[in-house]
């Protein structure tokens, strides 16, 4: 078991706590914060299958709480990170989320990215009284029965596959065949991606799922309406490489192919080389700096080592930019809520929860990189700029910047307290 950061509180943590397998922790302090820290727990996909996001999750929250406690902390305490690994399973997510909050005790949990983690997490953490963030894209997340216990700055598939459907109407045509992964994820695209498309005027002619891991894919995208205007790829892991060469052999290189959110950040695209020029992606921060050079943004990058073409400073590792920023402003959010609420432990909690709903609307800044968002009081998922961007040349250009309310769909929940 190795610790985030070999610091000597880190390794002595590991060392006491080495028959909780998976169990590691980043205590992150300064001088500028003092007292008793807040204790923040991360379950983390380190491992697995989501192992490309999981890394920039844990950058991201390592650098972070660096420059929280630099700069005060919450409310002048530190805060200490405390990791699990969840392997990407959902038996391991769980079985070491109650460790983190059993016997680490910790105050509040960014999550993980995993569908059925996240999914199972929220009765634990609403059973249990802790705030969670997750960085899900699951539509059930902040669907359903609701929960007033967690909160998602991530988006999901409805809110962006209903901006970047509106935009690509106009832009492509109203006919679409859609190519997804037969899996939650893709099954969730699928079915969002028709109804933004019936929203928007157009239509899905055709819809073909992939089996996970397929050795054969050509023999499904043969089977694609070439009536189609455009292709919507929510595809991921082997098959993807394996669709954006496909394409191009049985002759769809002049069709617009449009990938679901993430997808540019799960895996290389670039190093598909010739196949994927000319395909879009939705993001929610460009990887070019040219793109996008506010302040606060090209700080945010620069604390991350990122470098101008979305590229990891030292290694040239492909950035997954979606997974960046939510993990920094969930931080930004919760130190906003337990400053504003002057929240000091567990009783503190529903104080806490009113503040973020009675305080939706952050503007860009240092504690809001990305740009402006919305977190919506009645269901508690975030919505901010989002981006459309397309491979040109081997570089991930964006073409147009599409602002929150684009994905703003309608609730029937209603979790505010006021």
């Amino acid at each position: 078991m190795t610790p985030w950061h070999p610091s000597r509180r880190s390794v002595l943590l590991g060392t006491a706590a080495a028959a909780t397998a998976g169990l590691f922790a980043a205590p992150r302090r300064v001088q500028a914060a003092a007292g008793a820290p807040i204790r923040i727990g991360h379950q983390c996909d380190v491992t697995g299958g989501l192992a490309s996001s999981g890394y920039w999750h844990r950058k991201t929250i390592n650098v972070a709480a660096d420059w929280f406690n630099a700069n005060g902390g919450f409310g002048g305490r530190p805060i200490e990170i405390i990791g699990i690994d969840t392997e990407t399973k959902v038996d391991v997510g769980i079985a070491r989320l109650r460790q983190l909050i059993q016997d680490q005790k910790v105050d509040f949990i960014i999550g993980s990215q995993q569908g059925g983690i996240a999914l199972a997490s929220t009765t634990i953490v609403r059973d249990e009284g802790i705030p969670y963030m997750s960085m899900s894209r699951s539509d059930g997340v902040t669907e359903g029965s609701g929960n007033p216990f967690v909160f998602r700055l991530i988006v999901n598939t409805r809110q962006t596959d209903l901006a970047a459907a509106k935009a690509m109407t106009g832009m492509v045509g109203k006919k679409w065949a859609v190519l997804y992964a037969d899996y939650v994820w893709g099954q969730s695209h699928n079915a969002a991606w028709s109804e933004a498309m019936a929203a928007a005027g157009g239509e899905v002619v055709q819809s073909i799922a992939l089996p996970l891991n397929s050795n054969d894919p050509i023999s499904y995208i043969s089977k694609l309406d070439r009536s189609a205007e455009g292709i919507f790829v929510a595809l991921i892991g082997t098959d993807l490489p394996k669709a954006f060469v496909a394409l191009p052999q049985l002759g769809f290189t002049r069709k617009p192919i449009v990938t679901a959110d993430f997808v540019f950040g799960a895996f290389d695209p670039l190093s598909n080389g010739k196949y994927v020029e000319g395909v879009w992606g939705i993001d929610t921060l460009p990887w070019e700096l040219a793109d996008k050079d506010t302040p606060s943004l090209k700080a945010f990058r620069e604390r991350l080592g990122i470098n101008a073409n979305g590229r990891e400073v030292g290694t040239g590792r492909n950035v997954a930019m979606g997974e960046t920023w939510p993990v920094w402003e969930s931080l930004s959010v919760l130190k906003l809520a337990v400053e504003g609420a002057n929240w000091k432990g567990r009783d503190d909690t529903s104080a806490l929860i009113k503040f973020i709903e009675t305080h939706p609307r952050h503007a860009e800044g240092d504690l809001f990189p990305q740009g402006p968002l919305y977190l919506r009081p009645q269901d508690h998922q975030a919505f901010p700029e989002i981006d459309l961007l397309q491979i040109e040349q081997g570089r991930i250009r964006t073409r147009r910047v599409l602002p929150a309310d684009a994905g703003l769909y309608p609730t029937k929940m209603n979790l505010a307290a006021g």
